[in-house]
């Protein structure tokens, strides 16, 4: 069964690129496929901008894809490709029909009330449907 995991951060918009990329960098570290399903190309953009630019002294290997294949690929045209590791959703409002073929989601909360309200009834739809869920604030002691 498919583990959800929800983080919630402390900031806007520019923290969630900034911990997308922590998050990508680290399952690359351990060799752990992901798929980044943005709501649209312009997130997909800003997404692809931040993992060039992330870390100066390492590299992270990935593409924009519309069939994703490469080991960490970005998607906004709701295609899961070949990926079944990890899917980061980056969807404020919904959840992608074929999450459950994954082995972990993520779905990250920050501080627009928009956000927090949306990503309250993705947990309750994953919850109503019986998917083990864990959550990490990080916002406590940061």
């Amino acid at each position: 069964m498919t583990n959800i995991i929800f983080y919630r951060i402390k900031g806007d918009y520019n923290s969630l690129l900034l911990f997308v990329c922590q998050l990508v960098n680290k399952a690359y570290q351990k060799k752990i496929s992901v798929l980044i399903s943005t709501p649209e190309e312009s997130i997909s953009k800003r997404i692809d901008e931040r993992l060039w630019s992330f870390d100066t002294v390492s590299f992270i290997p990935h593409d924009i894809e519309s069939e994703p294949s490469s080991a960490i690929a970005i998607n906004h045209e709701l295609n899961p490709g070949k990926h079944d590791q990890l899917l980061i959703n980056l969807s404020d409002s919904s959840t992608p029909g074929w999450f459950s073929r994954f082995q972990k989601v993520i779905e990250i909360v920050y501080d627009e009330q928009e956000v927090i309200n949306n990503k309250r009834k993705q947990y309750s739809f994953y919850q109503s449907r019986g998917y083990p869920i864990t959550y990490h604030d990080l916002t406590v002691n940061n």
